[in-house]
């Protein structure tokens, strides 16, 4: 799918709000397993179209009324193929542009049982994505962020129950991974660091659980 033509950069007062879409989003069917969630009522999303490219269909939707299209909804055509009567089309994919510059900013993927199973994110808006989620069975178990913004990871956050296990960090932005936090239920209780540059953590510090981090 192409991205939509760019436009004009967003003024201060269109960012303000992205709050506003974030939500209608969620409703428009964010957790993936209910495409035909009850909308809000303001603002109203508008079909601007469908296109159809052999098994894939795309939806075009306008979400701040400007008439350009902010979220995309990509159905794809699954099940047997040598049983074309138990296929059908599911949603595989949703795009959203939260500031409205015609570049996606939050792309969704669906398995067959229409969960999340991955979530691509750009925090500053400069058409990269900088942090990805990673679901099983709808719960997220890993995050990656490139708060460097240069696309490879510095932060891997590892997740067990919904709580935070593990948080690998690159400290010293050269590519790998030099500390190491380990959690218990959600609370910082080691840390490792490494010292030969193996990405394996060589020295450990105990640390007395304070509050949950997420």
């Amino acid at each position: 799918m192409n991205q939509p033509p760019t436009r004009p950069p967003t003024t201060p007062s269109g960012r303000a709000r992205i709050r506003g879409v974030v939500v209608l989003a969620v409703a428009l069917g964010a957790c993936g397993s209910s495409d035909k969630a009850k909308e809000p009522a303001k603002p109203e999303a508008q079909l601007l179209g469908m296109e159809i490219v052999g098994e894939t269909s795309v939806e075009r939707y306008d979400l701040n009324g400007d008439g350009n299209p902010d979220l995309f909804k990509t159905y794809v055509l699954r099940g047997p193929k040598d049983d074309p009567e138990k296929r059908t089309q599911l949603l595989g994919r949703q795009d959203l542009d939260l500031d409205f510059d015609g570049n996606v900013d939050v792309r969704r993927h669906f398995n067959e049982l229409g969960t999340v199973v991955r979530e691509e994110m750009d925090l500053d808006f400069d058409g990269q994505f900088d942090a990805i989620d990673y679901y099983s069975d709808g719960t997220l178990y890993r995050r990656d962020m490139a708060l460097n913004f240069e696309g490879k990871p510095s932060i891997v956050k590892y997740y067990t129950a919904n709580k935070l296990a593990r948080k690998e960090r690159d400290t010293n932005a050269d590519g790998k991974i030099d500390t190491v936090e380990f959690y218990d239920n959600g609370k910082l209780i080691r840390i490792g660091v490494d010292k030969d540059g193996d990405e394996k953590p060589d020295v450990y510090t105990e640390v007395e659980p304070e509050g949950d981090e997420g």
